[in-house]
């Protein structure tokens, strides 16, 4: 039988058709990919790392994120611990598996790198306390002052606080937590990870494995390639001047793709070509820290050091901060952007390190004047930034520094939503706040709450003016 003219140009038309739904559901199942990455990765690691209970997560925490995220759907699986998230149709399925000592890691792709056996965290000094009536109170300490702020903070919390502590000469002097957290709740760090991370290098450099000044050893900068003259100093104070994308709100932005959808964090930035000299340029990129993660991972097994256990062998061990977990990629390299989960009173610890310069119990654990390192600021960061940390410094253009009443000196780890470690050396003091600040930056609205707490505290008699 003869087709006809017509026939052809609707079995064309057909013909495009499909191809036209079926690009169209390509393109939905890689844009929902990334929320269901989201909601997985969150859910599994709040579920079956922090202990939370699960009907909470799926219901309160992703709220106020964006309309789409209530059609992902998230099941949770408690015998396999497991965390799968799809959109609608099955669309962008996302799975997150939890393992022991790692938290957990997403495995979009179907296949989680084999890690060795955690070791269980060492037994830890249980932190010291100075409470309001005891011999151990501080006497430069206005403790009416601390628990008017607190429990200001809390009574209303709009702001979303989950835990607020204050530690002063290496004590706790105040502590809070909102209904549903404790002193045992490991807490996500987001963006605080980054501190860990250069921490973690700070660990390295300390035994002779590495030197900041050095080039970088990434295997795609071999063969005289440009890149190749990037330094662990251009990485850690973000500017190496690659390229990278570091907007959330572009669904499969560089920094959404890389944190929800790739098995190997650190390869996408070290893919990326140099748009800057090193040097010259700053910009703010998790990109960058998962390569510095990836190549400390190199690094390290190259010298026949066991990257999985350095973290814990080298600084959370010593410190006695038992409950971090730092979760890692499908490909095992830890996300060191991101994804590190404590207590408040662990994070607290790993302030107080950088506040005793590297030095725990007369142990050190790392350089000496790291602390200055990291606090000195990227020359093209406007005095904002230092080594994967943030300082309080005023821009010599007008920009006002981010903690006002809070001295230059200070410098803190921050992660999204208000998670921050304020270092304040001039009163020997260490600020945690945790929290779930959604809808606008945090620290401007929470920067208020930080002042309240240091101007709760003098100064020690020896360092009394």
């Amino acid at each position: 039988m003869k087709t006809n003219p017509l026939q052809l140009a609707l079995m064309s038309l057909g013909a495009a058709a499909v191809i036209a739904i079926a690009y169209v559901g390509v393109k939905a199942d890689r844009l929902i990919r990334i929320g269901a990455g989201y909601k997985a990765k969150i859910a599994c690691s709040e579920i079956f790392l922090a202990g939370r209970d699960a009907d909470l997560v799926i219901r309160t925490e992703f709220e106020g994120i964006d309309p789409m995220m209530a059609q992902i759907k998230v099941t949770i699986d408690d015998a396999d611990r497991t965390a799968t998230a799809a959109g609608p149709l099955g669309l962008g399925r996302a799975r997150a598996v939890y393992r022991d000592g790692y938290g957990c890691t997403l495995a979009n792709a179907g296949r989680i790198a084999p890690l060795p056996e955690a070791p269980a965290p060492a037994e830890a000094d249980p932190w010291p306390e100075a409470p309001p009536v005891s011999g151990q109170a501080l006497s430069y300490v206005d403790y009416a002052a601390l628990d008017h702020a607190l429990a200001k903070a809390f009574e209303e919390n709009t702001l979303s606080h989950r835990a607020l502590l204050v530690v002063v000469d290496g004590k706790i002097v105040a502590e809070r937590y909102a209904e549903g957290f404790s002193k045992a709740t490991p807490f996500l760090s987001w963006s605080m990870a980054k501190s860990v991370t250069a921490t973690a290098v700070g660990a390295a450099a300390m035994r002779g494995l590495l030197d900041v000044s050095d080039p970088a050893p990434v295997p795609e900068w071999a063969n005289a390639d440009p890149r190749g003259k990037i330094t662990w100093n251009d990485l850690l104070h973000m500017q190496s001047g690659l390229k990278f994308g570091e907007d959330y709100d572009v669904t499969r932005s560089d920094v959404n793709r890389m944190l929800f959808e790739m098995a190997d964090a650190g390869a996408l930035a070290a893919s990326r070509p140099a748009i800057h000299a090193p040097g010259e340029h700053w910009y703010y990129s998790s990109g960058t820290t998962n390569l510095v993660s990836k190549t400390l991972r190199q690094v390290l097994e190259a010298n026949g050091v066991d990257y999985h256990g350095f973290f814990r062998e080298a600084i959370f061990d010593p410190i006695g901060a038992g409950s971090v977990v730092v979760e890692p990629d499908a490909a095992g390299a830890y996300i060191g952007s991101s994804f590190i989960y404590a207590t408040a009173r662990d994070w607290a610890r790993l302030g107080q390190l950088y506040l005793n310069d590297g030095v725990w119990n007369g142990e050190r654990l790392l350089p000496e004047g790291w602390a200055d390192y990291v606090a000195t600021p990227s020359g093209a960061s406007d005095g904002e930034y230092g080594a994967h940390f943030w300082l309080n410094n005023d821009g010599a253009n007008g920009r006002a520094r981010d903690i006002p009443g809070l001295p230059e000196e200070v410098y803190y780890f921050a992660g999204h939503e208000g998670q921050y470690v304020v270092i304040v050396p001039d009163k020997r003091m260490v600020i945690v706040r945790t929290g779930m600040t959604r809808g606008q930056y945090a620290m401007p609205v929470v920067a208020p709450v930080i002042k309240e707490l240091y101007d709760a505290v003098g100064y020690a008699p020896d360092e009394a003016e």
